[in-house]
């Protein structure tokens, strides 16, 4: 038997951490280590194999063409190790795709574009694990989670997925006969829709639209997820603090409107968010390169 002379496999970890942030810092907050200790690794691989594999410049690393090679073959190692080690030893079918999602970005983004993928992956058996807000860990059952935040998270690598605005819409028989965009005040003296525990809310708007604060007295009602907010505001309930992921789809067949021109930016967004450094079978690969070009396509 022919004996192959791999190089330590404490190297390859630290060349595929660093290659992916293309940061030795990241990876070592990745790997639990100093950016002194991956960059020491990295060298160590590089006299290994002969062969330089980043270029390290003031503004910062990028990979050469021999290390960008490398990296597709690291990848590919470790992702059919994990693979394997999933299926052996924790019972894990290599068909299987889960996914724990916000029930909100579930029945408003998710949902309606899942058939596509349904469609080219026909063979994968697909899991979606609905929560109403996530904790920090993801969940032990799944492969990744879709939550919203700023996307920085320990131990989480985030893949950022929406860019969102921020703006009053409402169903079009409650402005019909409204000239229109509506100032902010009128909307002072009308029932608006909330949302709990995202970042900005409707004060924020009024703040964003005309430099006050919302109105103190304004009736209303808070839910605890947008798709009942979205429900609502459908039915004419009132107005809601729209955010575009949720309500493009809505404005464009018309079922609703914008009645006011202020529009401000959200600071969260949501993330597709996995365990930083795991490495993921081909059928969560072939989803989680779906859904980034979904999002690619919805934010050009």
């Amino acid at each position: 038997m022919t004996f192959r002379k791999l190089p330590p496999l404490g190297m390859l970890r630290s060349f595929e951490a660093a290659a992916r942030h293309i940061s030795f810092a990241r990876a070592g907050e990745e790997l639990g280590v100093t950016a002194a200790a991956v960059s020491q690794q990295v060298k160590g691989l590089e006299e290994h194999l002969g062969q330089t594999l980043f270029l390290r410049r003031p503004q910062g690393l990028s990979l050469t063409e021999a290390g960008l090679s490398y990296l597709t073959i690291i990848r590919d190692a470790f992702d059919r190790l994990g693979a394997g080690t999933d299926e052996l030893f924790h019972g894990r079918s290599g068909s299987d795709v889960s996914v724990r999602v916000t029930a909100g970005f579930a029945h408003l983004w998710l949902v309606p574009r899942l058939h596509r993928f349904l469609n080219v992956a026909p063979d994968l058996r697909l899991r979606l694990l609905t929560t109403l807000w996530t904790p920090l860990e993801i969940d032990a059952e799944a492969d990744f989670e879709i939550r919203c935040g700023i996307g920085a998270w320990p131990q989480l690598t985030a893949y950022r997925l929406t860019r969102d605005r921020l703006f009053p819409v409402c169903a079009p028989a409650l402005v019909a006969h409204l000239p229109k965009p509506l100032a902010p005040e009128y909307l002072g003296a009308q029932r608006l829709i909330h949302v709990a525990n995202f970042a900005e809310g409707w004060a924020d708007w009024f703040r964003g639209a005309g430099g006050s604060a919302a109105p103190a007295a304004t009736g209303g009602i808070v839910f605890d997820t947008a798709t009942l907010a979205v429900d609502l505001t459908l039915n004419g309930g009132g107005f809601m603090l729209g955010r575009s992921c949720f309500v493009d789809s809505h404005l464009a067949d018309g079922r609703l409107v914008a009645p006011c021109a202020a529009k401000i930016k959200s600071t969260e967004a949501f993330y597709l968010v996995e365990r930083a450094g795991e490495r993921l079978a081909p059928p969560a690969r072939r989803f989680r390169d779906w859904v980034l070009a979904e999002a690619a396509q919805q934010n050009s």
